[in-house]
């Protein structure tokens, strides 16, 4: 069986291709050697050994990130919309002071019940963000909005809590497929750095309230 197959049938990650991705990352131990291929084939009885407790992509893609930008401090509340399997509130929860998480689909609020579960310094809200209550929330020091949706769409999301932002507040927004130059930008906030992603149609924007 291939090693990314078993992993997953046998509950290590979430999904396959969160196995994939691990593995190919070096995440993964098999008889105490790093395995970065996905197809290797295994019988069973080997003794694996998973780094970093095999948490979701994003965990690794706004560390990544945070690593390169300094997005996120100790005493941060930080709001992130679209939060899917929740590697970017795990990450967060790890620096910031506080973190909530809105996302729409029920497919992820078991796994994400389980995050909030654990740690204290989450809480998870599954509703839609063209419709959430802003008044539930206190104001941000950043907003991470990677939203499965065209740009436009998203930035729509977005600007619903961009009030909530301090000033000065940060934004991590993700565009899909599509980069936006700076006309497509609001105008409350200024653009500081811009990056694409070197293997998906991602493109990174690091936002600042004015």
């Amino acid at each position: 069986m291939r090693l990314d197959i078993f992993l997953y049938k046998q509950g290590y990650f979430e999904s396959r291709s969160m196995a994939k991705e691990a593995i190919k990352k070096g995440l993964v131990k098999v008889n105490g050697k790093i395995m970065r291929k996905p197809s290797r084939d295994i019988r069973g009885n080997e003794k694996i050994e998973v780094l970093g407790g095999g948490r979701p992509r994003g965990y690794y893609k706004l560390k990544m990130l945070d690593e390169k930008f300094n997005l996120i401090s100790e005493n941060d509340v930080v709001l992130d919309l679209g939060s899917s399997a929740g590697g970017f509130v795990m990450y967060a929860s790890e620096k910031a002071k506080f973190v909530f998480g809105i996302e729409f689909s029920r497919e992820f609020e078991e796994r994400l019940r389980r995050v909030e579960a654990e740690r204290s310094n989450i809480r998870i809200f599954i509703d839609d963000a063209f419709k959430f209550d802003t008044s539930k929330l206190p104001d941000l020091d950043v907003i991470l909005c990677d939203l499965t949706l065209e740009p436009e769409d998203a930035i729509t999301v977005l600007l619903r809590f961009v009030s909530k932002l301090k000033t000065s507040g940060k934004v991590l927004f993700v565009s899909k497929n599509n980069h936006i130059d700076h006309t497509g930008i609001p105008e409350i906030l200024d653009m500081v750095s811009f990056e694409k992603s070197e293997d998906r149609r991602e493109y990174y924007y690091i936002l600042r309230r004015k």
